[in-house]
This record gives structure tokens, sequence and C-alpha cells, in this order.
């Protein structure tokens, strides 16, 4: 897993496999809400990388509303729950399937990155 943010533009983008991150045609992009997408493999089963623009905005929201969720069709949704339901995702966000709603999980990225350094 790897984790980059990019201050001058608020981008935070975790790529949870690397090996999959550079293979084009073999992705499917879900966007949950203007400006948070998840990339997932063509057969839906593996996560690839999650993209948030403006992040420190939405992890300042007490909720989010996913309205994407509520767009996909209901084979999408019924095969992207296990990964909406995963520990590895739950770590940067939690959305309820029933309702679209949800919340960014992550503790303040941005000190994690200060730490880092």
């Amino acid at each position: 897993m790897r984790l980059s943010y990019d201050p001058e533009v608020d981008l935070l983008e975790v790529i949870f496999d690397e090996r999959l991150h550079g293979v084009e045609n073999e992705k499917a992009a879900f966007q949950l809400r203007d400006g948070i997408i998840l990339y997932v493999t063509a057969d839906l089963k593996r996560m690839i990388q999650l993209t948030v623009v403006n992040y420190r905005r939405y992890a300042e929201l007490p909720v989010v509303h996913f309205e994407g969720w509520n767009t996909f069709s209901k084979k999408d949704k019924q095969q992207l729950l296990p990964l909406i339901a995963s520990p590895t995702l739950l770590a940067f966000l939690k959305l309820d399937p029933k309702t679209g709603y949800g919340h960014l999980t992550t503790p303040d990225v941005l000190e994690m990155f200060a730490v880092a350094a």
C-alpha cells in the first residue's frame, strides 16, 4: 500500500495494490461522489486505488453523502459490497450501503505524513 498527498491540490491517493495500479484496461472506476473515486479490478474483486480530491474539506465533515453510490446498478453494488466492507477500505472511509452516507475514517492523514517525514 502506498499513500500520497499533494497539499497544493489537496489530493490524497491511496494505492492498495502497486502491481495492479499501472494496468489501465484492467480496472473500473466508481465515483462515490464528486472528487472521491474508487478504482477496482475489472471483475470488481480487488481494490486498486482510492482518490480523494479536496481531502481536507471531506475529512472535516462529520457526514459525507456518497451520492454516486445510489447511481450504481444493483449488480455493481452487490459486487462492491465486500470491498466497501473490507477492513482495508474502512481504514479510510465508511459508507453505509443502505443510505449512501458515511464519512472519512482516516485519522488525519496529513499528521501521518508529518510523522513519517
